[in-house]
């Protein structure tokens, strides 16, 4: 061994010495320890101790060599050092307790038959590829250029040991052994080299016991290497036991081993090995490496799939260390790997992403390649040959051939000709895969001339039910700067969430690289769809034109987070739902992730004609994610036949599973089923809705714009297939006041009711199917008071049933308590029976009020307020009390008894205008009496008249008869007449009255009369009831104790003469008689 590179230029006495000096260390060492010994025992033979300790002093200062040691014994046969120290005495590089070397006499001299050493202890270290010993370096590294060996030098080495420090940790070893180092020699090898290794490979302890004997030059080492926590570069091996038989040529220029390996516990790069066995051979001489190997590892598991038992079988050949340029080396083997199956987390993946796209064509098609490909890997096989070859600086991986089969023996994959440039990154080779529920999958790997890789690719239809999913074809090509740019197309058919779809046509187009990521869609394509079915909604062949957003690359763009940026300057499908014909079109549609999801102009049609269903928004936006959500405005719509219209919607959407949200919306709901509507437009607040598998639910509440006030809450339901729903809506305590009036919810109240005043709770439900409509609800109040056209009301109670709420119709027979009705006469307490058809036609079944001591009766009548029409009223009065008329009325200087019985009837022609057609009153037997109880306020009018008025002053009467006709407009004529007339009590008596009395009198009185203009007006507001007013807040009633009792009301204005007044006439006296009560013709 060497200390420099370059050898030493040797005289010739020195030349002559290397004959016989060891070529190798070791046996220098020996040497060096016999020289010392001879010379001390030739002085000593000579009896010159002096003289020989000079010539060892001498020899170790020739060399440089620092030693202490002691002459013990000199003789001609035996010489003994003891106390040998070699180097520093504080940190000696040798030292030896005892060596004695034992000298034979030959036909040529003397000789060293045998040297002992006992205890030597040799401290050394190695260093960037170089041995030291330290003092001992001049003896042991000479240079010498003659072959290696071992001296034939007899040896016996008693616990000798040396340590080593290296670059890789300090390696301690202990020799026990004798005999002749290069024949013969048998010892006990120990080594210990404890945390030996580099910083990134390196074993907690490493043992070495063996046997180290030599025979005809070649020393051999056998026994057991044992290595305990190594890792390697991220590989842990727990334990391995190598029993190591290594034999060196006798030039020491060559190992022959052996090796049996025994392995436990290894793991690194994703992979555990519980057991690693096997045996290999190694031949390492100056021509080359040759290595052979068969191992085995047992149940080697990875994160995808776990393995019963791998073997590798193969060789190794290299060229010699100092081979030239472009020198081979190659690695040929087989391995094989037995009883596959995939990993469980594998299996939960795919069950995962089976679920993840969950109601997908992807679904179907997932489950059956887990099923299949676990099936295919159960007790499978793999084979494969393999080279692994270096070429000069050209490294390559090639497989002429691998196959993986399945338990049944079936070919699922199979590879061949695969040649990888480990080094530049070149490839060739194809792939076939394929199997029962397998893909089948055909892909070629070519270099190109001046170019990179080329992948041409094919995937046949892939199928499960009615899922398919094909790559017709795919190209990826890798370019001169490593990019890879791909086309080809995917076709696809199968389930979608909420429906279906059907050749699938998607042309891909894109690029990957290192800096840039991964794109598609550079340019715009056209995706084609031969069908789809979506929410019940059945679309046949589609085509979309796709393009990249203004101001992106690519449509779709993946570099550590996905990105997409899409735009369609129309868009525009067709199909149907059912029956029933439907468009979806947009004006303009844009699509990024993340950023906004934005479509303008969109329209959606359903159906056709009058029974269309339509959606259009002025605009949508929003955001894609696992929930995509966003906002939309300019809202209209209608839903078929439904007799209502939706405006002004806006709010917040979310789509997520399938399903459809709409959140925070506001709309205007008007009537669009009559012209003019039958109710005013309503806002919608806050409302909710859900579409799902072709059905829509809704909640909202309707307020009146105006106020405000919350009319009802509304709860929706439609199904688009069937074309039915329903809307069920709830009125909890609906308010009229000052806020909010009847006409304000509907015109159909103006001219009916007005100024009300209460409280109206109900529900009611629309139910719709198809053109068909219908609705039903109940509304009730615990007390209203409003202005009718027949005069205020106050106190109305009751239920109301409507069975065709969309036409205002109600069941027969609807009752209603009124608490008081004043048409100018009040009356209290009464019930009417009625019914509702179409809003505007009241059928009056009957209506009562106890009045005047009697009862007030209209007869049934039917008011059709459609249209103008005359209409007739009949009244019929039955026990009218007169005492009790005149004390309602408040006439106090009158007093009248008896009860009277008749009918009323009123007539009321198409302009509004009311008559009173031959209303008569008639007296019960036996009469009554009429009496005046003031007194009189003219007591100037002249005897003759205080006179009559005197006697008249008390008329009893047999039978008494009022007949009214007349406009109710102008003046009504009262005929009465009074038979069977006589003086009552308190009226006085003459001879000419008691003469009269014994005559039949009949009066006959005509009365016209103009105070019935307030009557008039009164019935005049039946068809406008806002021409009264209330009549509470002009001061025309008010309300003591529960009834209605007149105001403060002015006083009538004087009338005007006529200009041929009589001049007898009082200008400020007003006449007790007016003229009607003249002779009349």
């Amino acid at each position: 061994m060497n200390q420099t590179d370059e050898p030493d230029l040797l005289p010739p006495a020195e030349q002559r010495r290397a004959r016989w000096w060891p070529r190798r260390w070791p046996g220098r060492v020996l040497v060096v320890c016999a020289l010392l010994l001879l010379v001390s025992g030739s002085a000593t033979w000579l009896e010159r101790e002096r003289i020989v300790g000079n010539l060892i002093d001498g020899y170790l200062a020739e060399n440089g060599v620092r030693a202490s040691y002691r002459l013990v014994e000199v003789t001609p046969a035996r010489q003994v050092i003891a106390d040998l120290v070699v180097g520093d005495p504080a940190q000696p590089d040798l030292t030896a307790q005892q060596v004695v070397v034992e000298i034979g006499l030959g036909l040529l001299g003397p000789s060293i038959d045998r040297v002992v050493i006992d205890k030597a202890r040799l401290f050394g270290i190695y260093r960037g590829g170089q041995v030291s010993l330290g003092a001992l370096d001049p003896l042991v590294f000479t240079g010498s250029d003659e072959p290696a060996s071992l001296p034939a030098l007899n040896v016996a080495l008693i616990d000798a040991r040396a340590r080593i420090d290296t670059d890789f940790g300090s390696v301690a070893a202990k020799l026990d052994g004798a005999g002749r180092l290069n024949d013969g020699f048998a010892g006990k090898l120990a080594v210990t080299a404890p945390g030996i290794g580099t910083p990134d490979c390196r074993a907690k302890t490493a043992t070495l016991f063996g046997a180290l004997t030599s025979a005809k030059g070649a020393p051999r080492l056998a026994g057991p290497l044992r290595l305990r926590g190594l890792e390697c570069a991220g590989i842990q091996l727990a334990r391995a036991d190598v029993g190591s038989a290594l034999t060196l040529a006798a030039g020491l220029d060559g190992v022959d081993a052996k090796f049996a390996i025994e392995a436990r516990q290894a793991a690194g790069l994703r992979l555990t090995v519980p057991r690693i066995s096997g045996t290999a051979k190694a031949a390492f001489s100056g021509k080359g490496i040759a290595l052979e190997h068969d191992l085995a590892f047992t149940r080697l598991a990875a994160p995808q799939a776990s393995v019963g038992t791998v073997t590798a079988a193969g060789t190794w050949r290299s060229g010699a260390p100092n081979a030239p340029a472009g020198a081979r080396s190659e690695w040929n083997g087989r391995l094989t790997a037995r009883d596959l199956v995939l990993a469980d987390g594998v299996k939960a993946a795919l069950a995962t992403a089976s679920e993840d796209v969950s109601g997908t064509l992807l679904e179907p098609l997932l489950a059956q390649f887990s099923t299949a490909s676990a099936r295919a890997l159960e007790g499978g096989e793999f084979k494969a040959e393999a080279i692994i070859r270096q070429t000069g600086d050209d490294l390559r991986l090639i497989i002429p051939e691998a196959r993986l089969r399945s338990g049944t023996g079936e070919t699922v994959l199979a590879v061949s000709q695969i040649n990888l440039g480990l080094n530049d990154g070149t490839a060739r080779g194809s792939l076939m895969m394929g199997g029962a529920g397998l893909p089948a999958v055909n892909a070629r790997i070519e270099e190109r001339a001046g170019a990179g890789l080329a992948i041409r690719l094919a995937m046949a239809d892939y199928s499960s039910g009615t899922s398919r999913l094909a790559i017709p074809r795919l190209a990826i090509e890798q370019d001169a700067r490593g990019d890879l740019r791909f086309t080809g197309l995917v076709s696809a058919s199968g389930a979608l969430p909420g429906g279906q779809i059907s050749e699938l046509q998607l042309p891909l187009q894109g690029r990957w690289s290192d800096a840039r990521g991964l794109s598609f869609g550079e340019s715009c394509s056209e995706l084609r769809v031969g069908g789809l079915q979506l929410a019940g909604l059945d679309m046949g062949a589609q085509r979309l034109a796709l393009c990249p957003a203004p101001g992106a690359a690519a449509m779709v763009r993946y570099q550590n987070s996905l990105e997409i940026a899409a735009s369609t300057p129309r868009l525009a499908f067709a199909g149907r739902m059912g029956d029933v014909p439907v468009q979806l079109s947009a004006a303009r549609a844009l699509l990024r992730y993340p950023g906004p999801l934005a479509l303008e102009g969109l329209d959606l049609r359903m159906g056709e004609g009058t029974a269309q269903t339509r959606l259009q928004l002025a605009s949508l936006t929003g955001e894609l994610g696992d929930a995509a959500h966003g906002q939309f405005a300019g809202g209209a719509g209608v839903l078929g036949d439904v007799p209502f219209a939706l405006s002004e919607m806006a709010g917040r959407w979310r789509w997520a599973q399938g399903a459809l949200r709409l959140e925070d919306a506001n709309f205007m709901l008007a009537d669009r089923g009559a012209l003019p509507a039958r109710f005013e437009p309503l806002a919608g607040r806050a409302a909710s809705l859900d579409f799902a598998e072709g059905k829509i639910t809704a909640l909202t509440g309707l307020y009146n714009p105006k106020s405000e006030q919350k009319i009802a809450n509304v709860a929706f339901r439609h199904d688009l297939e069937l074309a039915e729903g329903a809307a069920d809506f709830t009125v909890d305590r609906l308010t009229f006041g000052n806020k909010l009036d009847v006409e304000d919810l509907s015109y159909l109240a103006k001219g009916v009711i007005a100024f009300a005043r209460g409280a109206v709770n109900g529900r009611g439900r629309i139910v719709w199917r198809g053109d068909n409509l219908s609705g039903e609800g109940r509304f009730s109040t615990d007390g209203l008071d409003f202005a009718a056209a027949f005069g205020p009301v106050r106190g109305l109670k009751g239920e109301i049933h409507f069975t065709d709420l969309i036409n205002l119709t109600t069941a027969p027979n609807q009752r209603l308590e009124i608490a008081a009705i004043n048409t100018g006469v009040e009356v209290l307490d009464g019930q009417v029976r009625y019914a509702l058809r179409n809003g505007q036609i009241i059928d009056v079944a009957d209506a009562r009020f106890p009045f005047m001591g009697g009862q007030l009766v209209m007869r049934p009548v039917t008011l059709d307020f459609s249209q103008p029409s005359e209409k007739r009223y009949i009244f019929d009065i039955t026990a009218l009390d007169a005492a009790t008329f005149v004390a309602e009325m408040e006439l106090t200087n009158l007093a009248v008894t008896g009860t009277f019985d008749g009918s009323v009837p009123i007539v009321f022609d198409a302009s509004g205008n009311g008559r009173v057609e031959n209303g008569v009153l008639r007296s019960r037997p036996p009469g009554g009496n009429v009496s005046y109880i003031g007194e009189l306020s003219y007591e100037d009018m002249g005897a003759v008249s205080n006179y009559a008025f005197r006697a008249l002053r008390s008329l009893d009467y047999r039978e008494m008869g009022v007949v009214l006709d007349g406009s109710l407009t102008g003046e009504i004529i009262s005929k009465f007449q009074f038979d069977g007339v006589r003086q009552g009590a308190g009226a006085s008596r003459n001879f000419i009255t008691r003469k009269l009395a014994q005559l039949p009198i009949l009066f006959r009185v005509n009365v016209k009369s103009e105070s019935f203009y307030e009557l008039s007006t009164v019935v005049r507001s039946f068809f406008d009831a806002s021409l009264l007013g209330n009549p509470m807040d002009r001061g025309l009633l008010r309300v003591e104790n529960g009834r209605f009792i007149p105001g403060d009301v002015p006083a009538p204005v004087p009338p005007l003469l006529p200009q041929n007044d009589p001049p007898a006439l009082r200008r400020d006296e007003t006449l007790v008689q007016p003229p009607e009560s003249d002779t009349q013709p």
